[in-house]
């Protein structure tokens, strides 16, 4: 240890980069040994992980300060680890992680930089400045640390290295290349493949809601006896965890660690060398066992097993929220930071972005990572997504807008409860705009999640310039012709609840009727199922009893992956889609569509061809807007849905600005009303008592009255039908063609409920 610090003291006095040269990392081609030192601490006022920590440190020679904030909402309350007994028992622990050691943070005075760091045992992790990426980790199995007077604390022997002196695993192929192929292959196409660029649009995704991916790890027993032990385990995950999260925070994405799963003893499932096999059995080991045993969006494969070739990663693409929502993950480097950048570009395509093409513009060049979506990758692990990455991840959350990752956790799922900072609004708070590194808000204040002075909001369809928009201001346009626009009330940020069109309107020309802001048509589904190619022949194909959908054309194979297909008597081929029993698909996904119509005042509806008048609890049986006053009309739920200007519950009411207020505004005005009315008569009565001649001032109940304010709560994004292109398989080779695997595509949100609704028989289950 002497000679180590005479070393550091000749490499500091004449101005050199000092390499050790007494102790080696075996992962690692060269580093620089650096002695890091907390700031700010006393030793009688150090707590163990506090939840800001900084540290002065040099990097590339030079000295920076590493500013830390514990990463509050990394784990989610009820994590469990589960792990196995020698005999195969199943046993669940619930560690507590109140007081984790995972830190973000960024060096101070560079705008253009980040970390993600455990501190744990010293100080380990990774630090990016501008277009550079280090890595940082103690020489020692436990870091030294010595306690200085006043405010500084060394924190012992450390490496600090460029990405660029990190060993790689090598090629095996006979090309003899030395890049990682994450997944080789053909990239997918369809609805994710986008030759614009269109920042607005990511913009309004970034300044949304928040969405999270609960994640759950699984790490094979190859991976487990690597790395030696549960606990040392456990830190590797919640390491790669912490950086991935680091990643997609940059994108308004975040990931929580749910659970995490270790085969200890012997593997659940055989692992094979070819990614791809071992895909598809993680996939059905997955809906087997695992999504009846923690609620998650995302599981992902961690095996220590060396891969065929260079493929370290392997993803089934636009998955996430269905029952193929995963992917496998080689863990190949000694440094967590390899299996996590995998894992991120595989989550990637979960996502439904591809690999990015000449066309990507990426900010960071080869030499210095190029971008996550990189179809390959060599010394230096990529940090930042490309152009092509940010256009495909909106247009995933826009229009497919996977439900699961709309569902925030709530206070009671996240770490330490309500914290400002972690960008959900929680109680007590008027904004939250993530941490002051990452809040890009002007109306909100990233130290106090309160609103800037002069600011009435901060982010909602209703709110510009952190003002309200007047009241009148459309807020949400007709997305069809079922569909009803809504404005904004003057009073909320927030747009009005969405609504639509009467149930059983004719729409598409008279070829349909309304259904919950739908057309519902054979030929639509045909689409959904077979791509924009498929079709629906009403001359041969017409099925008046509501039973399965049969197309022509389109894809080889449908969404489901399964088909059978049958010849009609003129030679055309006709196709029906089918599902295997364990996918999660809707049993009725295979059908003609809910709605659907099948005659004059005849919709299919429980598999049968029923007149609409005989399905009251949905389609009632009169038209309600006679009492909306020529001012509005009915709406889905039976109410007046009222001209800009005129208030529910009968459009008789006009406001000074024209907003739309719901019934139960109007309740809540005529029972204040009613209680004026009642004080005014008991004034007035106890005035006559005393024979006082003062009158009781009348309160003005006029237009302008904030009681008109809205109490209907943000509705939710608007999702356009998607034109879906085939999913397909990211295959371990360029030249391998099979049909397409993927999931369901889940809605932002559930079709609105009718007023009235009656016990429905469940669609039959096919098999």
């Amino acid at each position: 240890m002497q000679y180590l610090d005479y070393l550091i003291c000749l490499c500091i006095f004449f101005g050199g980069t000092c390499v050790d040269t007494q102790k080696t990392l075996p992962h690692v081609i060269e580093y620089q040994t650096i002695t890091p030192q907390k700031l700010g601490q006393t030793s009688t006022e150090q707590q163990k992980n506090p939840h800001i920590v900084t540290y002065s440190l040099a990097i590339a020679g030079k000295n920076r300060t590493l500013h830390l904030e514990r990463n509050i909402d990394l784990i989610g309350r009820n994590f469990s680890v589960v792990h196995y007994s020698e005999q195969g028992t199943e046993e669940t622990a619930i560690p507590d992680h109140q007081d984790h050691c995972y830190y973000h943070g960024h060096i101070v005075e560079v705008e253009d930089s980040s970390a993600s760091i455990e501190l744990c045992s010293g100080i380990k992790g990774h630090v990016r400045i501008e277009d550079q990426s280090y890595l940082i980790e103690p020489l020692a199995e436990e870091s030294e640390t010595d306690q200085h007077d006043g405010t500084e604390v060394e924190e012992g022997l450390h490496a600090v290295y460029n990405y660029k002196h990190l060993r790689q695993k090598r090629s095996s192929c006979p090309h003899g290349g030395k890049d990682i192929y994450l997944d080789h292959g053909s990239q997918p196409y369809g609805m994710f493949q986008l030759s614009k660029q269109k920042t607005l649009r990511y913009k309004k995704i970034q300044n949304g809601k928040t969405r999270t991916v609960e994640l759950v790890l699984v790490v094979d027993n190859t991976e487990y006896n690597k790395i030696g032990s549960w606990n040392a385990v456990k830190a590797r995950m919640l390491e790669v965890v912490n950086h991935v999260d680091k990643l997609y925070r940059a994108v308004g994405l975040r990931v929580m660690l749910v659970g995490l799963e270790m085969w200890n003893y012997r593997d659940q499932m055989e692992v094979s060398l070819d990614p791809g096999v071992t895909l598809e059995r993680f996939k059905e080991w997955r809906q087997k066992t695992l999504l009846s045993r923690i609620k998650h969006d995302n599981a992902q494969f961690i095996t220590g097993v060396n891969f065929n070739g260079d493929t370290v990663g392997l993803a089934f693409t636009s998955s996430m929220c269905t029952g193929s929502s995963g992917a496998v993950n080689e863990d190949h480097n000694p440094n967590a930071i390899g299996v996590a950048t995998t894992l991120t570009h595989e989550m990637g395509h979960n996502l439904g972005l591809s690999h990015d093409g000449q066309n990507c513009i990426c900010r960071s060049s080869q030499s210095q990572g190029g971008c996550i979506m990189a179809p390959s990758h060599g010394s230096v692990y990529s940090q930042v997504f490309s152009s092509c990455s940010l256009e495909q991840l909106t247009t995933f959350l826009e229009e497919v807008n996977p439900a699961c990752l709309l569902d925030t956790p709530s206070t009671d799922r996240i770490f330490g409860g309500p914290v400002c900072g972690n960008a959900f609004v929680e109680y007590g708070e008027e904004c939250d705009c993530g941490t002051v590194e990452e809040c890009k808000n002007p109306c909100c204040n990233a130290t106090t999640c309160k609103l800037k002075a002069d600011a009435k909001c901060a982010d909602g369809e209703c709110c510009h310039n952190c003002q309200l928009k007047e009241t009148g201001t459309m807020c949400r346009p007709l997305a069809g012709e079922c569909d009803l626009a809504e404005y904004c009330t003057g009073f909320s940020a927030s747009c009005p609840t969405d609504a639509y069109t009467q149930n059983g309107r004719p729409c598409n020309r008279g070829s349909g009727y309304c259904l919950n802001g739908g057309c519902p048509s054979q030929e639509q589904h045909c689409k959904r199922l077979w791509g924009p190619g498929g079709t629906h022949q009403q001359s041969l194909l017409l099925n008046p009893m509501c039973g399965k959908q049969l197309c022509s054309k389109g894809w080889e194979f449908p969404v489901t992956s399964q088909k059978s297909s049958h010849t009609l008597t003129n030679g055309e081929q006709c196709n029906v889609a089918s599902v295997k029993q364990g996918d999660n698909f809707p049993p009725d996904i295979v059908m003609i569509p809910t709605g659907t119509k099948c005659g004059g005042n005849m919709v299919c509806y429980n598999q049968r061809c029923q007149n609409m008048k005989n399905i009251e609890e949905v389609y009632g049986t009169e038209d309600c807007s006679d009492k909306c006053n020529n001012r509005g009309v009915c709406n889905h739920e039976r109410q007046c849905h009222c001209d800009p200007g005129w208030a529910a519950p009968y459009c008789d009411v006009k406001l000074s600005e024209g907003s739309t207020v719901d019934i139960a505004v109007v309740i809540g005005v005529s029972l204040a009303m009613l209680i004026l009315l009642v004080v005014g008569i008991v004034g007035g009565l106890l005035w006559r008592k005393k024979g006082s001649t003062k009158r009781p001032r009348i309160t003005s109940m006029g237009e302008s009255n904030p009681m008109f304010q809205s109490s209907s709560v943000q509705g939710s994004p608007r999702v356009w039908p998607p034109q879906i292109g085939q999913p397909k398989f990211v295959e371990s080779t360029a030249s391998q063609v099979c049909k397409p695997v993927t999931g369901k595509i889940l809605p932002s949100r559930e079709a609105p409920r009718p007023a009235a609704r009656a016990a429905l028989k469940p669609p039959t289950q096919l098999r």
